[in-house]
């Protein structure tokens, strides 16, 4: 958030941040709304979000940090701001201690490893994706 050396605000990188936080969490909310089905057990709009957000994440990564196509400041808003307000990392943990609680264990740990093991498969699809272009 602060500029190396001298204590500057980088007021851009902040508006990025905030701006991009706003649209993660509106994002985050229609996923959610759209994917989720009256009576559904399995949390399939967290299980999507977060994949998505690790697929995003790696695009990020690769576009911004590897190729040198978007600023630092840019970069970090879309990272922070979007894929921030985007994930649902608590939400995820939750509901895999809520299922095991409540003895809905296969889908329960099914979820819980699943969702990091797709994750990270799916964010080096994304820096390759961002390498391709």
């Amino acid at each position: 958030m602060f500029e190396a050396g001298n204590g500057k605000l980088k007021a851009m990188r902040i508006f990025w941040i905030g701006f991009f936080g706003l649209l993660g969490i509106y994002a985050r909310y229609g996923v959610d709304q759209w994917l989720t089905k009256p009576g559904a057990v399995f949390p399939l709009s967290t299980f999507i979000i977060n994949l998505s957000g690790s697929f995003f994440a790696g695009v990020l990564f690769g576009l911004g940090t590897e190729r040198g196509w978007l600023s630092p400041d840019l970069r970090i808003g879309l990272m922070v701001g979007l894929l921030g307000g985007f994930t649902t990392f608590s939400a995820y943990a939750l509901q895999s201690a809520l299922a095991i609680k409540n003895g809905e264990i296969g889908w329960g740990v099914s979820y819980l490893v699943l969702s990091p093991v797709l994750g990270l498969i799916l964010a080096f699809a994304g820096m390759a994706t961002a390498r391709a272009l």
